[in-house]
């Protein structure tokens, strides 16, 4: 037995005594678990004594490219597996047809105070039958694995290592103990799942490759409507099994060109030891002393092509040694997860299991143990759903074939969020699934602009799979006239360069999808009576003024900000190239005409920017806070009125509409967003309670609505929240601590970027003092900010005044590490 293992043995004999405990009570229970120090609670991961009653309550893993899910029930275990490109084909996309010579009269519409009959006539014109979601998300089969027993089951534990990306089941029988262990390698592309029990020959087990099965625990119309979708979209289901492999494969009904034909996967399943048969679609292991599976699907683009062969010589090549397979893959995963570590004193309390940390963690009283294993768990889940493409909905994972939103990428808030972490929370290299994944929709989006708007350039819908066409419309949804897609998407491509400074990138990607971008608005805008640029056709995502009850709207703030940024960032990466010496004036004529910020009398920054339309302050998103969701811009660092009004919308949010009906999890995202930048601390700290305690289950999977719903979102916003209030950047800028809130006294956290080519490779403070090690990839010269007057300073190279009180002039040398002590009062 190697070291490693036997660590894990006597780990789960902790586990065999700490149970044993149960049964002299629940408070006998709760004093031994918080005092046992042999609960295998991985150092960086959580354990849970429950098994998931539905799939939104599995166990995840994954590489990217495949996802797996495991329910984690000791004799009935279902791993659900789907691809990163399992999107279900639901026929030929819809182009939407040209009819930008019609676009006046949406206009004329709207211009008349029309909102309701302007979206009903934009539909009209589209053509649809209804609304159109792009193709969904959907798994591909199921793994069953029935095993036998002796004896009641007992000692029930399952656990995830987020540093290794291992989720793992214990139980126990007559015999001793049993264990699964299932990680999606990063290293080989396949999914390793190993069995052991507790010595030769003990484990008889049955397993088979079967289409996805929803538990009876699902809601009955969901089953029905999934049972239904799959029966018309899916056919020539063939599942086999030998004495080595299981298959799985079938086909889609309406598959079309570009989309996948069909699905293969195969299972090459090893067992030492074990006498194995295989009748139909079932392999039945007697006997063994372990059990290896390695397991891989593909997508296939090809009609009428197997691909079968090929991953079973794949597979076959590989060797089955569990430790081997398992060194490769932790290697490059536990490398992408450990560039970032929190502790804000979460202490002994990470030794309890998630079910006591949910249960205990209160509004009045924020576990800190629960929010570093938010932190990282949502660190975890979507460096583990990232593959070619960025995060859908639900990342990787799926349950089944009618998920909600059609777990797309919905661009209008739910995928900025769950990328809100990569470049902060140094993972970079992430973020060019999402760039890629966006340049590879630009013919579409391109079409959006010409035949919709009549523009030149190109946009980004609200929803997008397979294509990037605008089919977000309904007689009561104006979803296809949000006109930010572009623009918001084109942050994320210039915040990857001042992150990295990738001058190439810079050039060959983030310059050509700017520039687009801001072509279609050069068509798209027209002059009001007041000289100012009208938007119209407008949206606030999914929001409509209460004096209207219409989401069709004019001079949405989002859009304006939006192409505000756009705007800024142009000019100054021109500048920077010395390129578009002809446009620069053209944009900078634009950015003069921007409808100017207005108040309600709340003095609140009004979501759209007209006095036709009021506010409706009760909505979920808060898209008009769109300024701040990344950084303090220039514009409203002069504007201390504008950051009133701004500060009041979260304020009133977090306050007022929570308490009554709640919030979606993205939502509170994008108030604590533009908290941190408001410099609010407390405020920030008050969405982080929200987000910690209302969105999360015992298996460490986010979601969508309180504590249901599968979703990605706020794994990546709530870490990007996090760290905003502990840092801040902008390119030769670094601020220590710009919304810490009184409630974490002290702390640490290590390995953030910052813009410029920064790492924080660890920052700690406590009372009156902050400890900060800096590395800089280049020579440069930055601007160091802590929170209040700094009353010294010590660190390597010269040191001089800056501009404020709280701030130095720091030099950091290339590729070396550089610590300041700063005392603070």
């Amino acid at each position: 037995m190697t070291s490693q293992a036997g660590s894990f043995v006597a780990e789960w004999l902790g586990v065999l005594l700490v149970f044993s405990l149960m049964l002299i009570g629940p408070d006998a229970w709760f004093a031994a678990s918080e005092a046992a120090a042999g609960l295998p609670v991985p150092e960086r991961g959580f354990v849970s004594d429950t098994p998931a009653e539905t799939w939104e309550q599995g166990l995840i893993s994954g590489n990217g490219a495949i996802g797996a899910n495991a329910l984690s029930r000791p004799l009935d275990e279902t791993i659900i597996f789907t691809h990163e490109r399992m999107f279900l084909p639901m026929g030929n996309p819809v182009c939407p047809p040209d009819t930008s010579a019609r676009l006046f009269e949406v206009r004329r519409l709207i211009d008349r105070g029309l909102y309701d009959q302007a979206v009903i006539h934009a539909f009209k014109l589209s053509g649809q039958d209804g609304f159109m979601y792009p193709d969904p998300f959907v798994p591909a089969f199921d793994m069953r694995i029935k095993t036998s027993a002796k004896g009641a089951v007992r000692d029930y534990m399952r656990s995830v290592d987020f540093q290794t990306g291992v989720a793992a089941v214990h139980w126990a029988d007559d015999r001793g103990a049993f264990e699964r262990r299932l990680f999606v390698s990063r290293a080989d592309g396949v999914a390793v799942l190993q069995i052991t029990g507790p010595g030769k020959g003990a484990i008889d087990c049955s397993m088979k490759l079967a289409p996805r099965q929803l538990s009876p625990k699902v809601d009955p119309k969901t089953i029905e409507h999934s049972n239904a979708r799959f029966k018309t979209h899916v056919h020539d289901i063939q599942a086999e099994a030998d004495t080595s492999h299981l298959t799985f494969t079938n086909k889609f009904t309406k598959a079309y060109p570009g989309s996948i034909q069909s699905m293969d996967g195969v299972a090459r399943v090893v067992a030492p030891g074990a006498k194995v048969t295989a009748e139909g679609d079932t392999m039945t292991i007697r006997g063994a002393d372990r059990v290896l599976v390695l397991l891989r699907l593909d997508p296939v683009y090809k009609a009428d092509t197997s691909t079968l062969d090929a991953i079973k010589q794949m597979l076959g090549e590989l060797d089955p040694d569990y430790d081997e397979l398992f060194k490769r893959h932790a290697a490059i995963h536990g490398e992408m997860f450990n560039r970032m570590r929190l502790d804000i004193g979460g202490g002994a309390d990470h030794k309890k299991t998630t079910e006591q940390l949910l249960e205990q963690s209160t509004n009045e009283n924020l576990s800190r143990a629960l929010t570093e294993k938010c932190f990282d768990a949502g660190r975890y889940n979507i460096i583990s759903c990232i593959g070619e493409l960025p995060p859908t909905l639900q990342g990787v994972w799926a349950g089944h074939y009618v998920p909600s939103w059609a777990s797309d990428f919905t661009q209008n808030g739910n995928v900025p969020s769950a990328i809100a972490a990569l470049m902060r929370g140094n993972n970079p290299e992430l973020m060019l699934a999402y760039t890629g994944y966006i340049e590879s929709l630009v013919p579409y989006l391109r079409v959006n602009a010409r035949n919709i708007f009549g523009a030149r350039g190109h946009l980004l819908p609200s929803r997008t799979s397979t294509t990037g066409y605008n089919n977000a419309l309904a007689p009561k949804f104006a979803g296809g006239m949000w006109v930010a897609g572009s623009a918001w998407a084109a942050h994320f491509f210039y915040d990857y360069y001042l992150y990295t400074e990738d001058k190439q990138f810079l050039v060959k990607h983030a310059m050509p999808f700017m520039e687009e971008a801001a072509l279609f608005f050069e068509d798209y805008l027209y002059e009001g009576p007041d000289g100012k640029w009208v938007f119209n056709p407008s949206t606030s995502p999914e929001n409509f003024p209460s004096n209207t009850g219409s989401q069709a709207c004019l001079n949405s703030t989002m859009d304006i900000d939006a192409l505000r940024e756009l705007l800024t960032n142009l000019i100054e990466a021109s500048h920077m190239l010395g390129a578009n010496k002809d446009k620069i004036p053209i944009w900078q004529n634009m950015l003069s005409k921007l409808p100017d910020y207005m108040y309600n009398d709340q003095g609140m920054v009004k979501e759209w920017l007209t006095p036709k339309l009021d506010e409706a302050l009760n909505h979920r998103h808060s898209s008009h806070l769109y300024s701040l969701y990344d950084g303090m811009p220039d514009y409203l660092a002069r504007d201390a009125k504008a950051r009133e009004g701004f500060r009041k919308i979260v304020e009133h949010k977090l306050e007022h509409h929570y308490k009554k009906a709640g919030f979606m999890s993205f939502g509170v995202v994008q108030l604590g967003q533009a908290a941190t930048s408001l410099g609010e601390g407390e405020l920030a700290y008050q969405a982080m309670v929200r987000l910690v305690n209302s969105y999360w289950l015992h298996n460490m999977a986010s979601m969508h609505n309180h504590r249901s719903l599968f979703n990605m979102d706020i794994s990546g916003g709530m870490p990007a929240v996090l760290i905003k209030m502990l840092l801040e950047s902008a390119p030769g800028e670094v601020t220590l601590l710009p919304a810490l809130p009184k409630q974490w006294p002290t702390g640490t956290i290590e390995g953030a970027l910052c813009r410029g080519q920064i790492e924080v490779e660890k920052l700690q403070w406590g009372p009156g003092k902050i400890r900060v090690t800096l590395l800089s990839g280049k020579d440069q010269t930055i601007t160091l900010t802590a929170p209040a007057a700094i009353k010294k300073i010590t660190g390597k190279g010269p040191i001089k005044d800056a501009n404020s009180n709280n701030a130095r002039r720091v030099t950091l040398p290339k590729n070396q590490s550089v610590m300041f002590e700063i005392v603070i009062q």
